[in-house]
């Protein structure tokens, strides 16, 4: 199988030695992966560490996946020589990222990435959980397993949850290692004792790995067992179907029966004959229980005396054993980064941009004084301006945007305000009085009955409808007051101390009405007010300026309210009845006039008049004056007496109490100069100890924006690594045409062939032996030149033939190379160019 067109020289580099290093063990990987690669691998991880994944952003790795008792323990033992957990049962409940990096000391660190659905606290109490050793032999894989296990369920949500999507991350450094990253997932199985839910949650864990695009899924099996029979393959058929991201790993191969059935199947399936993948079958042999206590050198001798006898003694080498394997591990790996780095890019570049909204939301450092009042400072003069805007009603600003206009107003302060005004003096109207005088359908306020507004609906329903009552009830009412409240003296047609206890009883309802009107005024400017702090600081430094700042100077206005509300009340609850309103003797008049022009009319024989002035708790029924009219010229002085004491109440109840709870309460003691609770003026002046226990930066501040700082410095390096190997990226040119259409498709990575599809292949090529002639006369014709900075400057730099070394005669009207620096996000692929077309 031709090997893939590499993405840039360094993996072109590691494919061409591959096959060869195979056959030489691990100590080759130095030659295989260089430094750059190792930098590269080792930004990756860190991306990975900084939690990208948790932010829709998909890296390269590997996973190894596998029922339980596959071996899959055993082979990471191999590929890594730490002494993984291999007890019996469920030994694993989280996925484990194993790191392994060639350094001249060897250290072995374990800590723990938060899985994404982590509150930030949660995520500070696993930060914390470090391990580190300074040896293999000291390294307790499973008493670290465990550790990290009781770490996770302390923060676990549900002390049910058994299996977490936080991830132990082992960092192994030493000078024999491969630089290699595999991610071990816990081994499948079909159910559990007692009926529990772990191998549900398994299967979700697992498959969450599997379906990412960017994961290269190691699938390991039992020899002795058909794959198709085993779990992990049946997940296969679901989230890699064509096999173009799966490496095949057959264990135990020492246990199936020699020259069996069984033998030859294993056979076919290693030869990727029985279930073609892309990247082809491994076999390893991993220890057994009676083996277990083998060095790593024992076992991997004892591997190669297996591998070196029967059926397997002439199978290629690069296919067999766990060395090759760690060889075959970090090419795949490094093509497959390769591939992906392009779209890589553009991911990284997105995190960046989404990063530093974050830090910019969080604002300036705040740790001295001097920059927290500068921040208050900044924030109260933004305060004041959208406030005056609010009490105008200037709605020009974005703060004041509605989504759709059933949205409620809570930003637009006058609108809410006004409406409010408007509810409080039609409830007034309908509500406010104790008695309807004179009619059965309520009172005849001018109240729009075909366009209420919420507000008005929601005044209407908390308050009850006035009694009503007919003006000869009332009449007989008034009356009892008179005969239980005569004077010394003579007795006078009208007392007006009477006036002022009919008043009262007619206004005892005032006082509740007004003050439900000023607590939904003040609950609306309340709303504003956090409304609009929250807009323009974080959620802490909101709070905390509303507990020591805000609340305080708004609570005192709700007592200046409470205080003016008792004062416009006194005079109609505790005094008697005074105006000195010239009006007031012209509507009595007024009213006493309608009233008898009714009886005039009907005493002709006319209908009785009903064009008569409204006042508080009238009817609108023309009936009642009527039939005044026809008793007027019977009745008593007594009775008399009562009707001018009525008409004198009436005039008397006037509107004059809802403006000035409107503009003396409200207006007055509540909203003016409302912007003054937050004003620059203010900052200025408030001593540092308050000032720190407002604008001082919270824990969580403090963590978010170091969290983001560390991961903008990761993200920045890292898209710096990756450009690099970006701009290493060939341009190859060949000399004929003909040549380069036979080259490209070469390069084009091939799919997994069946045994039938690779003999024809093999006739083919038997029978035109010139093939092999006319490749080797294309690949001596190659031009590879990688650019670099200093060609990327001077373009007329002449060209070196790879396999002559001599230069190659400039030639007119060339192409320049369209890669340059910085390079684009969006950077294609290597490029084939026919060098015949430039003449």
């Amino acid at each position: 199988m031709q090997p893939s067109s590499p993405t840039s020289p360094v993996f072109s580099e590691a494919a061409s030695k591959t096959e060869t290093m195979a056959q030489q063990g691990t100590s080759t990987l130095e030659q295989l992966q260089t430094p750059q690669q190792v930098e590269l691998l080792d930004k990756i991880d860190e991306l990975r560490h900084q939690g990208l994944g948790h932010h829709g952003i998909s890296l390269p790795q590997l996973i190894v996946c596998g029922d339980q008792s596959s071996g899959k323990s055993s082979l990471l033992e191999g590929l890594t020589h730490l002494r993984f957990p291999t007890k019996e049962g469920m030994c694993t409940t989280f996925a484990t990222e194993v790191v392994l990096r060639r350094e001249p000391d060897i250290e072995i660190s374990c800590t723990i990435t938060p899985g994404k659905s982590r509150s930030p606290t949660e995520r500070r109490e696993l930060a914390k959980f470090k391990r580190t050793f300074p040896s293999r032999e000291s390294f307790l894989f499973e008493s670290v397993t465990e550790q990290a296990k009781e770490q996770m369920e302390r923060g676990a949500r549900s002390s049910r949850v058994s299996i977490f999507e936080d991830v132990l991350r082992v960092r192994y450094s030493g000078p024999e290692l491969p630089s290699l990253t595999i991610v071990d997932l816990p081994g499948l199985f079909e159910t559990e004792l007692g009926g529990g839910s772990g191998a549900e949650r398994v299967a979700e864990l697992v498959t969450s790995y599997m379906r990412d695009d960017k994961s290269i899924i190691l699938a390991v099996v039992v020899a002795d067992n058909d794959p198709e029979n085993q779990k992990v393959f049946r997940y296969l058929k679901d989230f890699d179907s064509t096999g173009a991201r799966t490496l095949g790993i057959v264990t135990k191969p020492d246990k199936v029966e020699r020259g069996g059935d069984n033998e030859k199947e294993m056979m076919r399936l290693v030869k990727n004959q029985k279930l073609p993948l892309k990247h082809r079958w491994h076999a390893v042999r991993n220890r057994s229980y009676a083996t277990k206590d083998q060095t790593p050198a024992e076992r991997d001798e004892a591997e190669r005396i297996f591998f070196s006898n029967g059926v397997w003694a002439s199978f290629p080498s690069q296919d067999v054993g766990i060395a090759a394997l760690r060889v075959k591990l970090s090419q795949v790996l490094l093509e497959h980064i390769g591939r992906e780095l392009p779209e890589l890019i553009t991911a990284v570049q997105s995190s960046i941009q989404t990063t530093e909204v974050g830090l910019k939301a969080l604002g300036p450092v705040r740790d001295t004084a001097e920059q927290q009042r500068s921040y208050l400072m900044g924030h109260a003069q933004r305060f004041q301006t959208l406030t005056n805007d609010a009490l105008r009603g200037i709605y020009s600003n974005p703060f004041f945007a509605l989504s759709s206009l059933d949205e409620p107003a809570t930003t637009r302060l006058r609108t809410e305000v006004q409406n409010l005004n408007m509810a409080f003096a039609q409830t007034m109207y309908v509500k406010g009085h104790t008695w309807n005088i004179g009619s059965t359908h309520g009172s005849s306020a001018p109240v729009p009955s075909d366009n209420y507004s919420q507000a008005f609906l929601e005044y209407n329903n908390e308050f009850d409808k006035p009694e009503v009552i007919s003006r000869e009830d009332l009449n007989s009412h008034i009356g009892e007051l008179v005969r239980q409240s005569r004077p010394s003296g003579l007795p006078s047609l009208v007392n007006p101390l009477v006036i002022g206890d009919l008043f009262k009883q007619q206004s005892q309802h005032w006082c509740k009405h007004a003050k439900h009107h000023l607590q939904r005024v003040f609950k609306a400017v309340t709303a504003y007010v956090e409304e609009a702090l929250g807009s323009l600081m974080d959620p802490y430094t909101c709070s905390m300026l509303m507990l020591k700042q805000v609340r305080p100077e708004l609570d005192r206005r709700w007592r200046s309210v409470e205080a003016k509300l008792e004062e416009l009340l006194v005079p109609y609850t505790e005094q008697d009845p005074v105006t000195y309103d010239p009006s007031f003797v012209y509507q009595v008049e007024e009213l006493r006039a309608a009233r008898y022009a009714s009886k005039t009319k009907v005493q002709a024989g006319g209908p009785a008049s009903a064009s008569v002035p409204f006042v508080f708790g009238a009817g609108d029924d023309a009936q009642n004056y009527r039939q005044s009219a026809e008793h007027l010229l019977t009745e008593s002085i007594d009775n008399y007496a009562n009707s001018e004491i009525l008409d004198l109440m009436q005039t008397y109840y006037k509107a004059i109490f809802i403006s000035n709870i409107a503009t003396l309460g409200i207006e007055n003691c509540l909203i003016k100069d409302l912007s003054a609770i937050f004003s620059p003026t203010l900052t200025a002046g408030m001593d540092d100890d308050k000032l720190s226990a407002i604008a001082s930066e919270s824990e969580d501040i403090r963590h978010e924006r170091a969290t983001l700082k560390h991961k903008l410095s990761v993200l920045e390096s890292g898209k710096q690594v990756l450009f690099e190997h970006i701009a290493m990226r060939p341009t190859i040119r060949t000399t004929t045409k003909p040549a380069t259409t036979s080259l490209r498709s070469s390069m084009t990575p091939s799919r997994s062939r069946t045994q039938n599809s690779r003999q024809d292949e093999q006739e083919r090529r038997d029978a035109t032996p010139d093939a092999e002639d006319e490749l080797s006369r294309q690949l001596d014709n190659l031009v590879v030149t990688p650019p670099s900075p200093a060609s990327a400057l001077v373009r007329s730099r002449p060209r070196v033939d790879s396999g002559t070394g001599t230069p190659t005669p400039k030639k007119q009207g060339r192409r320049r190379s369209p890669f340059g620096w910085p390079p684009k996000y969006d950077v294609p692929r290597a490029t084939v160019e026919d060098a015949s077309d430039d003449d």
